[in-house]
């Protein structure tokens, strides 16, 4: 329908341009259907133009034979040229609709406008001096391009998409402003003769620019034009053919057209932008109106100037936390007390970038997390804009929690072994190093000779959930004499944390180890820790026994490794902590405790020491514990000469061998 509209616009307005020129003139006075085909043209995509610039061809060729025109085809052609120039000029790479938005719009308007009627202008003269008529070639050359540049000006836009934008006038300014200015348009140009009165149109043009939508603006220039161009083809208005002549009245009236479209659309433009740009500088300050008032966090604008530091607004968040507010201060240092001021001043004059953040005690002794910001600056005149929280609530809830944590985890480090035991011809190693103030990680030593218990457990997770397990683990397994075998004792424990395991979705990995102190043979239960080395003193090879147990809170049957440590050789528990610190590589922590139990031969301390120190540590680590005990290399006359130590072993006159002795004959048999 838009196709078949335009195309009968353009075959009407072609032969009202001929049938209404004065007998006098040689061409018309001006050419609105160039604007009506380049309005077709940016309709649609780029890919259907050579169809429209070819029906447009069609349509204007029989107006052209109408009118008696030389060379009626090749005028013809050169008007779809011109289409397909100025189309392509405002379609752009994008190939879309052109928008008339801004000044900017305009430009590429005007400058698709002049290069399309430059194009067609150089090929009607150069087809007029083809057929050999430098006359006619020159009359083209100065009166047809300024009139198809009008037409398409006046024209155009109105095909254009103009965004909607609301215009401040009444209902009686839109139908008053169209009369007015139609009214002066016929005065001017039609009932006047002589006086030189082309500007007063312009009066209520710069109305409708200010007051009324771009897309009327357009329509009353466009009847202006009409106005304009009929009248002085009658002989009438300051651009009369009749006085001034048909080339240059014509050429001054398209000039008077041309500069009516740029400085008016222009204005009309660049008013519509400031009214947007206004719009959105009240919607922005009443979003930040509502923000402001309504935000939880207090708020205040602040100034500092000559009289000192002053609250020029603030939001019912700080009256709240800043009582004076609601009693009328304003000096910062009332409300705030002078320390606390002072501080802020402080913080103010070192402002580097855009905002700092820090903790503000007031004199009455409240606590506020406070960000300052540097909002504008003049001459002895500062706007800052503070935000603030109460957080003296807060404080003090995290300092209860941390006394809380450091006595948890003073608890905790109470549980586990004060002191390694002293037996003869045997040493001990330990390190435990939670990640947080409380562990998951614990390990036990107990003795009672001849037998003694290492046990080293790693419950999942960290921080006081693990610490509470960790602690119940410890105790179930305490529950069970020393002299029960591995096995039975994981499986009494298991049974007493299973309920409390599967409740709180968490298990724990174990290594517990029974050893006789005589002999040196040991039983070890590995519940899904894997994390156990015996360290052989002839050869100083590192073995890592491997067992397929699943985990306490998992599994629920445990098996038992048993070997023997002759003099020289060490059993060594570490939990994945240690692991993490060496890469989480079983590779890399193996090397490592081949090199310490080369280095760290008779000091077991210094073994566990070096390897809990690691190589890398992060934020995030967890738990690190490790225990160890060997047997000494002269372990067998140690325990011949030296007195007898340890839990459960009453030191008096006996040897450590009789002490022995006395043991095995006075306990039973391991479970």
């Amino acid at each position: 329908m838009l196709i078949v509209c335009a195309l009968a616009a353009i075959a009407l307005t072609s032969w009202l341009s001929f049938a209404m020129r004065p007998a006098t003139f040689v061409t018309y006075a001006w050419w609105p259907a160039a604007g009506i085909a380049l309005g077709l043209g940016i309709r649609f995509r780029i890919r259907y133009l050579w169809v429209l610039a070819l029906a447009v061809t069609a349509v204007t060729l029989p107006i052209l034979f109408w009118a008696g025109r030389s060379n009626p085809i090749a005028i013809s052609v050169s008007v779809g040229v011109e289409m397909i120039v100025g189309t392509l000029i405002l379609r752009g790479r994008q190939d879309k609709l052109p928008t008339l938005d801004s000044p900017r719009d305009l430009a590429r308007l005007v400058v698709a406008t002049v290069v399309a009627a430059v194009v067609y202008d150089l090929l009607a003269v150069g087809i007029d001096l083809l057929l050999g008529d430098p006359t006619m070639a020159l009359t083209r050359l100065i009166t047809v391009g300024p009139k198809h540049a009008a037409g398409m000006l006046l024209v155009t836009p109105l095909f254009m998409e103009i965004p909607r934008r609301d215009h401040p006038a009444t209902r009686f300014e839109t139908v008053a402003q169209p009369v007015a200015t139609l009214g002066v348009a016929m005065f001017v140009f039609v009932s006047n003769e002589r006086l030189p009165l082309a500007f007063l149109p312009f009066l209520p043009l710069i109305w409708t620019a200010m007051r009324l939508s771009t897309r009327q603006l357009q329509v009353q220039m466009l009847a202006i034009a009409v106005i304009a161009s009929r009248g002085s083809a009658l002989g009438a208005g300051p651009f009369s053919f009749e006085r001034l002549g048909p080339d240059t009245g014509s050429t001054v009236l398209q000039i008077f057209e041309l500069s009516m479209v740029l400085v008016f659309l222009a204005l009309s433009l660049t008013v519509g932008l400031g009214r947007d740009t206004a719009q959105r500088l009240t919607a922005s300050e009443e979003l930040f109106r509502r923000s402001f008032d309504s935000s939880v966090a207090g708020k205040l604008l602040v100034t500092h100037d000559a009289e000192g530091w002053s609250v020029q607004r603030s939001n019912a968040s700080a009256a709240l936390m800043l009582p004076g507010l609601r009693d009328g201060q304003r000096v910062l240092s009332e409300l705030l007390g002078s320390e606390a001021t002072s501080a802020l001043v402080e913080k103010a004059e070192s402002l580097s970038g855009d905002s700092d953040r820090f903790v503000l005690t007031l004199s009455s002794g409240r606590s506020l997390q406070m960000s300052i910001a540097l909002l504008s600056e003049g001459r002895g005149h500062e706007v800052f804009a503070l935000h603030f929280h109460d957080i003296t609530e807060s404080l003090r809830v995290r300092r209860l929690e941390r006394e809380e944590l450091e006595r948890a985890g003073e608890v905790q480090r109470a549980l586990t072994p004060k002191q390694l035991p002293c037996t003869p011809g045997w040493g001990f190693g330990a390190v435990s190093e939670p990640a947080k103030q409380v562990g998951g990680d614990f390990y036990d030593i107990r003795l009672d000779l001849p037998y003694a218990v290492l046990g080293l457990g790693d419950v999942m997770g960290k921080g006081v959930a693990a610490g509470m397990l960790a602690s119940a683990a410890r105790s179930a397994l305490r529950c069970n004499h020393p002299k029960v075998s591995p096995s039975v004792a994981v499986g009494r424990a298991a049974r007493v944390l299973d309920s409390d395991l599967q409740q709180t979705d968490a298990f724990i990995t174990l290594a517990y180890v029974l050893v006789d102190l005589g002999s040196g043979d040991f039983r070890l239960t590995d519940a899904g820790h894997g994390l156990h080395f015996i360290l052989r003193g002839d050869s100083t090879a590192v073995e890592r026994r491997q067992s397929r147990d699943l985990p306490i809170g998992v599994g629920d049957d445990w098996h038992e490794l048993r070997d023997t440590l002759a003099p020289g050789d060490a059993i060594l528990l570490v939990s994945d902590g240690v692991l993490d610190l060496w890469g989480d590589s079983v590779s890399r922590l193996h090397d490592a405790v081949t090199r310490y139990a080369k280095e760290c031969r008779t000091d077991p301390q210094a073994l566990v020491e070096a390897l809990c120190g690691g190589q890398s540590g992060s934020v995030d680590s967890d738990d690190v514990t490790a225990v160890v005990l060997c047997r000494n290399p002269s372990n067998v006359d140690a325990l011949s000469a030296a007195p007898g130590h340890g839990v459960g072993v009453n030191s008096g006159s006996r040897s450590a061998a009789d002490a022995l002795v006395g043991a095995r004959a006075s306990n039973e048999r391991i479970e």
